[in-house]
């Protein structure tokens, strides 16, 4: 006798653990090159995502299925996973911070040393800090 659609997806929920479990060994102890892999297949990545978001591709075809009210229902029944990932993501945010804030506090002697009071200075700090800002792009992250 077949499985009920209810039944079916009873099982599937109940082996959720399992399954979690088993994927995270399987990645755990995989050898294959996975950065390596997806890196070799960036160009049939890019060629899959233009095709997707072409006009009347996939993309467009299952948001408007979905509709605004399918995603926001969909976000509220997930809401709790951002706070799990900010959570999760807390200890590179720690280190991103501590970088930018050291570097802001490296770079505000020179600003606080410019003239100031007139719209010209005021412009010309900002203008500065900018500038410095822009300097450490690419340095600052976790």
């Amino acid at each position: 006798m077949a499985k009920t659609p209810q039944q079916a997806a009873a099982k599937w929920d109940a082996s959720t653990a399992v399954g979690q479990q088993v994927w995270l060994q399987n990645l755990q102890s995989t050898t294959k090159p996975i950065v390596g892999a997806a890196v070799a297949n960036a160009g049939q990545a890019v060629s899959n995502y233009s095709a997707a978001l072409a006009p009347g591709g996939v993309w467009q075809r299952r948001l408007e299925a979905v509709g605004d009210s399918g995603i926001k229902a969909a976000a509220a029944a997930k809401a709790q996973n951002y706070t799990t990932g900010v959570q999760q993501g807390q200890p590179k945010f720690l280190a991103a911070i501590t970088k930018i804030i050291a570097y802001e506090n490296a770079g505000l002697p020179a600003i606080e040393a410019m003239p100031s009071g007139t719209t010209a200075a005021g412009i010309a700090r900002a203008t500065a800090w900018i500038q410095y800002m822009a300097a450490g792009r690419g340095q600052l992250g976790a």
